[in-house]
């Protein structure tokens, strides 16, 4: 088994029991991918046809409002992207996500996925706990944006999230915690002191 794919399987199963045949009856479906830094997984108005573990690199979650970039989330290694209202409801995104770093995924299709939980109430489950993953992360996410300030929200990111801060260039890093690049100079000056 390629290293990629057991590096997904191994993050798997943090969240669920996966036996050997759960393995052999998924890895024909999966697929190993490099993503080289400023391409893209999925484009706002493309139906996003897969999900992605990242087994190395960095991507940005983001949308366009009146020509703005708007960072809403960062995911790295040893995590799943997608967009996955897009995915799950085979709709149109509404979101980019795109590659910071030269990554290397492993996907699984929309296709696949439904096959397997068709076939297995192991694969069931694993939806089930990545929908669930994604929904606290939103709601994380909304209550970060109703009730913090950007000073919690940039203290939070280097609290929780360090090696962010020195990965992401701080154009993005503004955006995502919803201040102008001068505003977050301030804060990190204000830090420092």
């Amino acid at each position: 088994m390629m290293h990629e794919v057991k590096n997904f399987f191994d993050y798997l199963a943090q969240y669920i029991s996966l036996d050997d045949q759960t393995f052999e009856n998924a890895i024909d479906f999966l697929k190993v991918e490099a993503i080289c830094k400023g391409e893209y997984l999925v484009h706002e108005g493309q139906i996003c046809s897969k999900i992605a573990y990242i087994n190395e690199g960095l991507f940005r979650i983001y949308y366009l409002k009146e020509g703005n970039e708007i960072n809403t989330c960062f995911c790295k290694e040893n995590t799943i992207t997608s967009s996955f209202n897009s995915f799950i409801n085979q709709v149109p995104s509404n979101e980019y996500i795109q590659a910071l770093e030269n990554s290397m995924v492993v996907t699984l299709s929309a296709g696949h996925l439904e096959k397997l939980t068709r076939e297995s109430a192991t694969w069931q489950t694993v939806r089930r706990l990545l929908t669930e993953n994604e929904c606290l992360r939103l709601s994380d996410r909304a209550s970060s944006l109703s009730f913090e300030s950007a000073l919690v929200k940039y203290k939070n990111l280097l609290k929780y999230q360090p090696e962010i801060i020195q990965r992401v260039s701080i154009q993005h890093i503004a955006s995502y915690i919803g201040v102008s690049r001068e505003t977050l100079s301030r804060i990190r000056s204000q830090i420092r002191e």
